[in-house]
């Protein structure tokens, strides 16, 4: 097992994302007819506290909102239908300092910065090359990414490279292609169609290929006082974000399913346990519910991405034994782990 295969044991495991990115990927199930309540319901948020101003919820929300997507819509290509709504729609404070800085390069190593914050499933990387120089989103949260997710970021990202470009007044295009770490699709050509640029499937990463020359010219003339205004604004929301005690409860439990404990916890950030429990009932979880919620998506993770036997993801998911796994998955997936990992590497 190679260093990046090994479990997530580190309680520095990015957990949380920036809930108001999601807005127009809700807006766009709206818009297919999905019901407001059945999504609130999902989230056990409102709209209106989905809103709300740098407001994070743990990472199995990101998952567990494209499963339903997916359900909900039966459409495969969700996250690209979505993320075509997401630079008229989402404004914060990383879309402004990426639309002011004065070029490709600056507005991508802001990006790099600041975007584990608001979303942590993913790390972003620079890598310059001869010929080409490539934006690489890592994937290095607490669960893995879906299809879904990693078409909506992208696609996203793409349109916001490309409208800054526009906003210059230059027609050329500075994506030269995109690379998807996921297996080919049935219809490759719809991605393709979808980014407006030749895709390449299988990939170590998933990236954006950008070309050398239009990264470094400079854009719009630079506003460089809102551009440190912002920069400043944004590390300052950074070093203040408290996390809520949902998030506390959650990063407590991505240290190591198999240990995790209420007890341990409340004694831990010193609550009593039945105050805790009521703070946390209120935020719309029990301690069991979210213990739950991430083995489903551990244990998926575990069964797709890896070739643990059954009795080691047991282990690590802190069940006694394979039957306590079975009959979880019974629960989850419809069907035993075995045959939920042989469907899945068809």
């Amino acid at each position: 097992m190679t260093k990046s295969d090994q479990p997530l044991h580190a309680p520095s495991i990015p957990n949380a994302f920036y809930a108001p990115t999601l807005l127009p990927a809700i807006e766009e199930l709206l818009a297919r007819g999905v019901d407001r309540e059945r999504i609130e319901g999902l989230f056990r948020r409102s709209l209106f506290e989905l809103r709300t101003p740098f407001m994070r919820i743990p990472l199995f929300m990101s998952r567990r909102f494209w499963a339903f997507a997916l359900e909900q819509t039966g459409d495969p290509l969700i996250g690209l239908a979505a993320g075509r709504r997401f630079v008229s729609t989402a404004t914060n404070g990383l879309t402004y300092l990426f639309d002011v800085a004065d070029s490709l390069d600056s507005a991508c190593q802001y990006f790099v910065r600041f975007f584990p914050f608001f979303n942590g499933h993913f790390q972003a990387r620079i890598v310059r090359g001869d010929d080409s120089v490539e934006l690489r989103l890592l994937d290095r949260g607490s669960v893995k990414t879906s299809a879904a997710t990693t078409d909506y970021i992208l696609i996203s990202l793409c349109s916001m490279l490309r409208r800054k470009f526009l906003a210059s007044g230059l027609e050329r295009d500075p994506i030269l292609g995109v690379g998807l770490a996921g297996a080919c699709t049935v219809n490759p050509q719809e991605h393709a169609q979808a980014f407006r640029a030749p895709v390449q499937w299988g990939q170590a990463q998933h990236s954006i290929r950008l070309d050398p020359q239009l990264f470094v010219i400079p854009l719009t003339p630079g506003n460089h006082e809102l551009e440190q205004t912002l920069v400043e604004l944004l590390e300052q929301t950074r070093r203040n974000s408290e996390p809520t005690l949902l998030e506390q409860v959650c990063d407590h439990l991505i240290v190591d399913l198999a240990e995790a404990n209420w007890q341990q916890f409340c004694t831990t950030q010193h609550l009593l346990e039945r105050t805790a429990a009521r703070r946390l009932k209120a935020l719309g979880w029990s301690f069991s519910e979210l213990l739950d919620e991430y083995r489903r998506y551990r244990a998926e993770d575990f069964l797709q991405g890896t070739d643990l036997e059954l009795v080691e993801i047991s282990d690590r998911l802190g069940y006694s034994d394979v039957q306590s796994l079975n009959r979880a998955c019974l629960r989850w997936l419809g069907c035993a782990p075995g045959a939920w990992r042989t469907r899945q590497g068809q």
